[in-house]
């Protein structure tokens, strides 16, 4: 009887870039109609990584635009969009819809770098009580 010969399965490494890999819920993210208004009609803030439209509004939607001029594989748009996300999952988000919008410059940053520059410009929001709080 030959011997039982033993399959060796390696195990996939975790991305080192995600702590938690999860993106916002539906109702949590902004619409197609809700995205084209916060274009036309919501205020903007400007960082070096992002460029933030934004509108105070009792529920808080949120989405993060991650541009195929800049990104030019899918990988890295889905990469970054859930670095976002991955953000503002861990934050206590009390209202307002808003459009994060990668620039250029987000290609190199790190996600500590994008983890600040999120903080900061929602803070730089709620601080000028654009939001409505719940």
């Amino acid at each position: 009887m030959a011997g039982k010969s033993r399959l060796l399965v390696a195990k996939r490494a975790e991305p080192t870039f995600l702590s938690v890999n999860k993106m916002l819920p539906k109702n949590k993210r902004v619409n197609k109609e809700t995205f084209q208004l916060l274009i036309k009609t919501g205020k903007t803030l400007s960082t070096g990584l992002f460029l933030f439209y934004f509108k105070p509004q009792k529920e808080s939607q949120y989405v993060f635009v991650a541009p195929k001029a800049i990104f030019k594989k899918a990988v890295l748009r889905n990469k970054f969009r859930r670095l976002g996300y991955n953000v503002l999952n861990s934050l206590p988000l009390s209202g307002g819809q808003g459009i994060f919008m990668f620039k250029k410059s987000a290609k190199e940053a790190t996600k500590d770098q994008i983890d600040n520059e999120i903080k900061l410009i929602l803070n730089k929001a709620y601080e000028k009580n654009r939001f409505i709080p719940n």
